[in-house]
C-alpha cells in the first residue's frame, strides 16, 4: 500500500514540475514579448487564415492551447474576437499544441535529460540576477522553465513503475487495443479523461509519449489515446466560458465541435493513417528495441498528433462561415445577452495566465465605462430638453448610471491590481497604471453627473425656476461636454501618437463657453430675469460641466502615459 501510495506521489509530483516548468517558460515569454502578443492576435481581425496563423504562434509562444483557448473565451467576451475571427485562432492553437509533442520525442527520451536540464536551470537563475538588462533577465526565466518541463519529464519517466511485473495492469492494457472497437473507444476514454484530470492536453501528451518510451502502450494505442486528449482538452475552454457572453459560449461549443468532428474521422481511418505516418516518417513505431523506444515511437506519434490537427484545420478552415452558422443555429440567441450596465463583460472569464493579453480586454471594459458616462450625458440633456413630469424618472436613470460607474471602478480597479502584481513587462504596467488612472476620473465623471441631477431634481423640488435662456445655455454646454467625452473615448482604443493639442483645444473651448455663459448670466441677474437661488444653481451646473471636462483631460494625459 505504502508502495503504491509512494509512486502515486511521485508521479503527481513529476507531473508539478513539469506543468510548473510550462507555466514559467510561457510567462518569460510572455514578458519578453510584451505586447507583440497581442499584436499577433490583433492579426486575427484580418483573415481566417492569419487568425490560424495568430493561435499557431501564440500556441507555440505559450506552450498551452488551453491558455490560447481560455483566451480566444475572454477576448470573445470581450468583443475583440467575433465568433468566425475565433475559430480561426482555434483551428491554430490545435496545431501549435502539437510542438509540446515535438520537443519531447525529439529531446526528452533518447538523450540523458539531467545532462541539459539541470545546466539550462542554473544559467537561467543567475541570469535572472542580472536585473540592469531586461532581456538576461526574461531569457533566464525562459530557460528555468524549459529545464524544469524537461526536468520533469525525466522525474515521470523514472517514477512510472514497470507495470509488466502487474499481470491485472498488462491485462486492463491490453483491453486498450484500438484493433477492436471496444480497445478503441476505451483508449479514446482514458485520453480525454487523463486530460480533464491534468488540465493539460501537454502534460497528458508527456505522459502517452513516456509510458509509449517505456514499451508499455504500442504506437497504435498511443495515437488512439491523443484522440481522447484531443476532445478533453476542450473542457478547459468549456469551464471558462460559463457564466460569459453569448459569443464566448459559441466560441467554447465550436472548440468542443471541432476537436470531435475532427476525431472521428481519425478513428474511422484510424489504421490507413498509422500507415501514412509510418510511410513520410523513418524509423519502426512497431519495435520493441531501444532505438523504436526512445526515438522512433515518441516521434511517430507527435507526427500522428500534428497530421490530423493539420488535415481538421485543412478541412474545416474553407466552410468557416458554414461551420460559424451550424454554432449559432444551436446555440441561438435567447435574448438576455444585454448584461446588466455595472457588470463586467469583458473581464468575465480568467486571465491570469496571460496577462499581457488580459490588457486588451482591460481597456475594453474601461472603453465601456466610458461609454456609461456618454450616456449619462445623454440623459442629462434629455432632461433638461423635457418636461417636468419627466424629470423623476430621467434622474434616476442617472443615478443608475452613477452607480454603475462606482461599481466598475471597484471591479475594474480590483482586476488591474491582480495583472499589477503578476508577470508584466514595463510597458504593460505602465499601461496597467494608465487605466486604473482612467478609471478613477471615469468614475468622478459619474460623481458630477448625478450632482447635475440632483440640482436639476432640487431645482423643481423646491420651485426654483430656470429661465428658458439659461436652460438653453445649459443644453448648449451639455453638448460640448458630450462631443468632448466622445472624443476622449476614441483614444482608449485607439491612441494618439500626440493627443494633447486637441485635448488643450477642447478643454479651452469648454472653459470660454463655461465663462461666457457666467457673464451672461450676471446680466440675466442684473436685470432681476433671474432670482439669486437660481443663480446659485446656474453656477454650480456650469461648474460641474467644467470638473467633467477636466477629468476627461486627466484621461487623455493617461492615454498619452503623462499620468
Amino acid at each position: 500500500m505504502m508502495s503504491i501510495l509512494s509512486t502515486t506521489m511521485l508521479i503527481f509530483g513529476s507531473l508539478g514540475v513539469f506543468l510548473y516548468g510550462m507555466k514559467v517558460m510561457g510567462e518569460g515569454l510572455q514578458k519578453a514579448s510584451g505586447s507583440k502578443l497581442r499584436g499577433i492576435l490583433a492579426k486575427a481581425t484580418g483573415n481566417r487564415f492569419m487568425g490560424t496563423l495568430s493561435g499557431f504562434v501564440i500556441t507555440c509562444a505559450v506552450q498551452s492551447s488551453s491558455v490560447t483557448t481560455v483566451m480566444v473565451v475572454a477576448f470573445s467576451s470581450a468583443g475583440l474576437l467575433t465568433l468566425q475571427q475565433s475559430l480561426g485562432v482555434i483551428f491554430g492553437a490545435n496545431i501549435g499544441t502539437t510542438t509540446t509533442a515535438w520537443i519531447v520525442s525529439l529531446l526528452g527520451f533518447k538523450v540523458k535529460i539531467a545532462s541539459f536540464a539541470v545546466p539550462l536551470i542554473g544559467i537561467g537563475f543567475f541570469s535572472q540576477l542580472i536585473t540592469r538588462w531586461r532581456t538576461p533577465h526574461r531569457v533566464g526565466q525562459v530557460l528555468v522553465g524549459f529545464g524544469l518541463l524537461f526536468l520533469g519529464l525525466g522525474l515521470l519517466k523514472d517514477s512510472i513503475p514497470d507495470v509488466r511485473e502487474s499481470p491485472a495492469v498488462t491485462e486492463w492494457l491490453s483491453r486498450l487495443d484500438p484493433t477492436s472497437v471496444q480497445g478503441l473507444a476505451m483508449a479514446i476514454a482514458v485520453g480525454a479523461v487523463i486530460t480533464v484530470l491534468v488540465q493539460s492536453s501537454s502534460a497528458s501528451m508527456a505522459i502517452t509519449l513516456t509510458a509509449a518510451a517505456k514499451g508499455y502502450i504500442d504506437f497504435p494505442t498511443a495515437c488512439a489515446i491523443a484522440l481522447g486528449q484531443n476532445i478533453g482538452t476542450t473542457v478547459t475552454a468549456a469551464l471558462a466560458a460559463i457564466g460569459a457572453p453569448l459569443v464566448a459560449r459559441r466560441a467554447a461549443l465550436a472548440h468542443f465541435l471541432f476537436n470531435l468532428l475532427g476525431s472521428i474521422w481519425p478513428v474511422l481511418l484510424l489504421h490507413p493513417l498509422l500507415s501514412f505516418v509510418d510511410a513520410i516518417l523513418p524509423g519502426d513505431p512497431y519495435g520493441s528495441g531501444e532505438d523504436a523506444l526512445l526515438v522512433a515511437i515518441p516521434t511517430h506519434i507527435a507526427a500522428f498528433h500534428t497530421a490530423f490537427n493539420i488535415i481538421n484545420t485543412a478541412i474545416f478552415l474553407p466552410f468557416t462561415a458554414q461551420f460559424e452558422r451550424v454554432v449559432v443555429s444551436l446555440m441561438p440567441d435567447d435574448g438576455d445577452e444585454e448584461a446588466q450596465e455595472h457588470e463586467l463583460i469583458y473581464l468575465t472569464t480568467a486571465l491570469g495566465g496571460t496577462p499581457e493579453l488580459a490588457l486588451s480586454a482591460a481597456q475594453k471594459e474601461v472603453d465601456r465605462m466610458a461609454g456609461v458616462t456618454i450616456k449619462m450625458i445623454a440623459r442629462i440633456r434629455q432632461a433638461l430638453e423635457s418636461a417636468p413630469k419627466d424629470l423623476p424618472r430621467l434622474v434616476e436613470k442617472i443615478r443608475n448610471h452613477e452607480s454603475s460607474t462606482d461599481v466598475l471602478e471597484h471591479r475594474i480597479n480590483e482586476f488591474l491590481a491582480s495583472l499589477v502584481h503578476g508577470q508584466l513587462s514595463s510597458e504593460a504596467s505602465k499601461e496597467t497604471l494608465s487605466l486604473m488612472s482612467m478609471i478613477n476620473d471615469f468614475e468622478r465623471i459619474g460623481d458630477h453627473g448625478e450632482k447635475l441631477a440632483l440640482l436639476m431634481s432640487r431645482a423643481q423640488d423646491d420651485g426654483i425656476p430656470i429661465s428658458d435662456e439659461a436652460r438653453g445655455e445649459l443644453i448648449e454646454i451639455s453638448g460640448t461636454v458630450d462631443r468632448l467625452l466622445r472624443e476622449t473615448r476614441k483614444l482608449i482604443l485607439e491612441r494618439d501618437a500626440d493627443p494633447m493639442p486637441a485635448a488643450r483645444q477642447r478643454e479651452d473651448e469648454l472653459n470660454t463657453q463655461r465663462n461666457q455663459f457666467r457673464t451672461s448670466h450676471l446680466e440675466r441677474m442684473k436685470a432681476q430675469r433671474c432670482s439669486p437661488s437660481a443663480g446659485l444653481l446656474f453656477n454650480d451646473m456650469l461648474t460641474s460641466f467644467e470638473k467633467i471636462g477636466d477629468h476627461a483631460y486627466n484621461v487623455v494625459e493617461a492615454t498619452a502615459g503623462i499620468k
